[in-house]
């Protein structure tokens, strides 16, 4: 998980560069440049979706409040 409590605001969602535009790494420079295949600005998103239970866990944590177990 990422998070921090000091620092400005991070929106990890939202990638700052655009990714659907993003080229391989520049790492290997004598590599032609080529879209990435599996990856896209979705695919970025839904890495930070959480289930409901688990969003529901963490913002009352955040309020200070105990979160019920279910049996």
């Amino acid at each position: 998980m990422l998070c921090s409590t000091e620092g400005p605001h991070v929106d990890f969602k939202h990638a700052v560069n655009p990714i659907d535009d993003a080229n391989e790494s520049s790492c290997q420079p004598n590599r032609p440049l080529k879209p990435w295949k599996f990856y896209n600005s979705e695919i970025h998103s839904a890495a930070f979706c959480l289930p409901s239970f688990a969003k529901k866990v963490i913002e009352a944590k955040a309020k200070g409040r105990r979160v019920k177990k279910r049996v």
